[in-house]
């Protein structure tokens, strides 16, 4: 063996880290006993640990040399591996923390005044909250999600502590049943078709269950879901395409209602296999409740605009606050049922893209309520927005770090009135963020 495979196969150095704060992804970062700085993932702020050095600037956790006050011991065994949550190592008030001290901080880099003390969170429970899960069927049989940090890679769970027991043991039960059959499972690199996903999904409040099959073409035989109990609406996303790995298709309707239900405040909604909803129902709820809160302080509430509506959360919940309500939305079948959820409501729904909405009648209405995607506004809305009459905006936010950037980009016109955080995502380094902005006089 030559020196220079030696040289390649030789293990990196390992190096005692003192972990000084978190990167964006919610990862320990540090200086080294030689001088350099690493980033050591499921470490916290304060700790000694040791640290392999794997990369320039990237480390794997060896051992705490000096833990943290604020470490715990994770709920899930697979914890550390499962690139499900990657938080579950910190007292969840220190998660809290973090989320405001972060966001904050994005306030302060561009450069929007806000007092750190009026930030305040929202919180509940933090296991058991999300509504939906893409499990991933993968290639050798595996049935779980992605490993941490490795897209090529799958772990086989056994639980999953962001959803409730039962519901992950309807999952389970399904794959031990695809097993049962022998059905095949997609295998991009030797284009084998087969199975690629199953979402379940679930009301919170209702407990409706959803199954969605991701799959190439093939037939599903019944038997995969006879007998589940709760579960009311069965689909087939049919994809094709070997060349993505997307949890998504074209929809068959295999059994039962073409929607499972959910219920926030007095209003029930149907959710379909492809619209979005928001993934905490019970924070749903809460954040709901701060915008009509903040809706009702509104000097004028002659008409409301929400932008990105979905099929019609804040359209609907807002709806009795004004005069007259529109909602826009790209996804056909969300509109769909934004008009099903609306029932007698006299709320309107445009089924167009947000940029390439035309405004019209615009100047009939004073309050705007937005709640995009995680890339934020269009720079063409931003735009939009400065010359449009809106007196307020609510900022609805999945990505307050994007978020943030968008209001900086209208302070100019806008001023920010309040701001609250919701935690949708318990053990993880997300948050959401409602900003209200008031018209500059």
């Amino acid at each position: 063996m030559n020196n220079d495979i030696q040289q390649k196969q030789k293990p990196q150095p390992l190096r005692v880290v003192h972990i000084e704060t978190l990167n964006r992804k919610g990862q320990g970062v540090g200086k080294t006993d030689a001088g350099g700085k690493l980033t050591a993932p499921y470490t916290i702020p304060g700790e000694i640990v040791e640290v392999r050095k794997i990369r320039r600037r990237e480390g794997v956790l060896q051992q705490i040399l000096a833990p943290s006050p604020h470490r715990v011991q994770p709920a899930c065994r697979h914890f550390g591996v499962c690139g499900g949550c990657s938080w579950q190592h910190i007292d969840y008030a220190r998660q809290l923390q973090y989320k405001c001290d972060r966001v904050f901080q994005r306030f302060l880099d561009c450069a929007v005044p806000l007092d750190r003390v009026s930030l305040e969170i929202e919180s509940a429970d933090p296991f058991e909250y999300r509504n939906r899960m893409d499990f991933l069927w993968w290639h050798n049989g595996r049935f779980g999600l992605r490993e941490r940090g490795k897209w090529y890679s799958a772990v086989n769970l056994e639980e999953c502590r962001l959803l409730p027991e039962a519901v992950m043991q309807t999952a389970l039960e399904v794959n031990r049943r695809v097993k049962e059959l022998g059905l095949p499972y997609r295998d991009g690199k030797h284009k084998i078709p087969g199975l690629r996903y199953l979402i379940i999904r679930r009301g919170v409040f209702t407990g409706d269950i959803q199954l969605s099959f991701v799959t190439d073409s093939l037939r599903l035989p019944p038997v995969l879901w006879d007998g589940l109990e709760h579960v009311n609406s069965v689909y087939q996303l049919v994809n094709d395409n070997l060349e993505n790995d997307n949890s998504d298709g074209e929809p068959i309707h295999l059994w039962g209602e073409p929607f499972y239900r959910e219920r926030i405040g007095e209003r029930e909604f149907c959710v379909g296999p492809r619209s979005f909803f928001q993934p905490n129902p019970v924070m749903a709820n809460r954040m709901v409740d701060f915008a009509r809160q903040t809706a009702a302080a509104f000097k004028t509430k002659q008409g409301l605009i929400d932008l990105y509506c979905g099929i019609g959360l804040f359209a609907l919940s807002l709806s009795d606050c004004f005069e007259k309500v529109i909602g826009v939305e790209n996804n056909a079948e969300a509109v769909a049922l934004a008009k099903r959820n609306a029932g007698g409501s006299p709320v309107r729904f445009a089924c167009l893209e947000a940029e390439k909405w035309d405004w019209p009648d615009s100047q009939d209405y004073d309050a705007l309520l937005v709640d995009p995607p995680r890339t934020g506004l269009h720079p063409k809305i931003i735009e939009t927005l400065k010359t449009k009459p809106f007196q307020n905006i609510l900022y609805v936010s999945c990505n307050p770090s994007r978020g943030v950037e968008d209001i900086a980009a209208l302070f100019d016109v806008y001023e920010l009135s309040a701001v609250k955080l919701f935690d949708q995502f318990p053990q993880t380094v997300h948050v959401e963020m409602i900003a209200h902005l008031l018209r500059k006089s």
